[in-house]
C-alpha cells in the first residue's frame, strides 16, 4: 500500500479485489520444463509481510527442495483471489476464511487446506482522550468505521454483542484520514498495517504513539479466522501429493519468517514490497503474532502452523452466516446451511506433516 504523506490514502489490506503481474516466487517454468512440478499461488493482496511464509520459502529454496517451481501472483487488480483459484488461472489462494465461506455459498467447491492466521488482525483505535479504550465504551453516539465489503463481519457481531444498531457503523475509507480529521471514532484498523500507520512515526504514518487505544476483537470474543491456503476440492483430489508438498514447504517458509521477522521482511521488500522498508519490517513482527497466537492468547507451537481450531472456525461461520447479507435467496439458503466440515480439511495439512 502507498503512502505519500501523512494523510496519504491506503490501500486495505483485506481488499478482495485481486491480480496483477506474477512474480516468479523460485522457480521458473523452465525450472518445471526440467522436471519440477509447476504451481501458482494467487495471493490477496500486493507484496508485503501478510504473506511473508510464502515469499521466504521461494528465497530459500523450499519449494524447490520439494520438486515445485511455484509463482507468486500479487493481487492488486480486477479478479478475486477465489474466482482465480475456482476458474482454474491459478492453483491455490489466499483468503479471509468468511470470504471462502461467502464463495461456497455461491457454489464454488473450494476448500481450506491450511490456516495461517490462528488470531484476528482486525481491530478498533480510538484516540485516548475519547474515553472509548474497550467494546463497553461504545455508545450509540459513537461513529465506528469500517471498510465493508466483507470486512465488517465481527464489527456488527461487537456492536450486536453490544447491544448496539448496524447504523453506528459507516464506510470508512481506505486510509485513516476520517480517524484522524475525528470524524470517525472509532476507525478500524489491521494490526499489522493500519494500526501501525496510526502509532509510528516513520514516513507516511501519523505518529500518535501511545495516545490511543486499541479494541482487539480477540478480547471482545468476536474474532473471526482470516488468512488461510484455499484450493479448489477438485483440484486437491487429482494433485495430493503436489498439494501436500506445497503445504509442507510453505509451512517451513512461514516458520523461518516467524522466527526471523527482520530477515523476512527483507525478503518481501527485495520481492517487490508495496510498503516502506520500516513499515514492512513493523508488518513483519505483527503478522508473526498471528501466525503464532491464537485467538485466546495461547501460543501455536512453530511446528504446528497451518493447523485448525474448530471452535475458530465456527465463530468464523456463524458470524458470517449472521452478517453476510447474500442478496441471492439460493446462495442465502446454502450459507445458512454450511457446516464448519464443508469450510476446510486438514487432510493435505496432516499429510504435508
Amino acid at each position: 500500500m502507498e503512502k505519500n504523506a501523512k494523510r496519504a490514502a491506503l490501500s486495505i489490506v483485506a481488499a478482495l479485489l485481486c491480480a496483477g503481474a506474477a512474480f516468479a516466487g523460485g522457480k521458473s517454468d523452465a525450472a518445471a520444463a526440467g522436471g519440477q512440478d509447476s504451481l501458482k499461488i494467487q495471493l490477496k493482496w500486493l507484496p508485503q509481510a501478510q504473506f511473508m511464509g510464502y515469499y521466504v520459502a521461494a528465497a530459500k529454496g523450499y519449494y524447490g527442495d520439494e520438486n515445485l517451481a511455484v509463482e507468486i501472483i500479487p493481487g492488486g487488480g480486477d479478479i478475486t483471489e477465489t474466482a482465480a483459484v475456482y476458474s482454474g488461472q491459478v492453483d491455490v489462494g489466499v483468503t479471509w476464511v468468511s470470504n471462502l465461506i461467502v464463495a461456497r455459498a455461491n457454489g464454488l467447491d473450494l476448500i481450506n487446506v491450511a490456516q495461517i492466521y490462528q488470531r484476528s488482525g482486525l481491530v478498533l483505535v480510538t484516540k485516548k482522550d475519547s474515553g472509548i479504550a474497550k467494546g463497553a465504551d461504545i455508545n450509540a453516539g459513537t461513529t465506528v468505521g469500517n471498510w465493508m465489503g466483507g470486512n465488517e463481519y465481527e464489527i456488527k457481531a461487537l456492536l450486536s454483542k453490544l447491544g448496539m444498531p448496524d447504523k453506528s457503523l459507516v464506510q470508512q475509507g481506505f486510509d485513516m484520514n476520517d480517524f484522524d480529521n475525528g470524524n470517525i471514532a472509532a476507525a478500524s484498523a489491521m494490526t499489522y498495517n493500519e494500526l501501525g500507520l496510526v502509532k509510528n512515526s516513520y514516513e507516511g504514518a501519523l505518529a500518535y504513539g501511545e495516545n490511543v487505544n486499541v479494541i482487539d476483537m480477540n478480547d471482545e470474543g468476536v474474532a473471526m479466522l482470516e488468512d488461510c491456503m484455499f484450493v479448489k476440492e477438485s483440484w486437491a483430489r487429482a494433485n495430493q501429493d503436489k498439494l501436500a508438498r506445497f503445504i509442507r514447504a510453505s509451512l517451513k517458509g512461514w516458520k523461518y519468517a516467524c522466527e526471523n521477522p527482520g530477515e523476512a521482511a527483507e525478503i518481501v521488500f527485495r520481492a517487490g514490497s508495496s510498503v516502506s522498508a520500516p513499515h514492512q519490517e513493523y508488518m513483519a513482527a505483527e503478522v508473526a503474532k498471528l501466525v503464532t497466537i491464537d485467538t485466546k492468547g495461547s501460543p501455536v507451537s512453530l511446528d504446528n502452523l497451518g493447523a485448525f481450531d474448530e471452535a475458530a472456525f465456527q465463530t468464523t461461520l456463524v458470524e458470517t452466516q449472521a452478517y453476510a447479507g447474500l442478496s441471492d435467496s439460493s446462495a442465502a439458503a446454502k450459507l445458512k446451511a454450511l457446516t464448519a466440515a464443508e469450510i476446510y480439511t486438514d487432510a493435505y495439512w496432516k499429510a504435508a506433516k
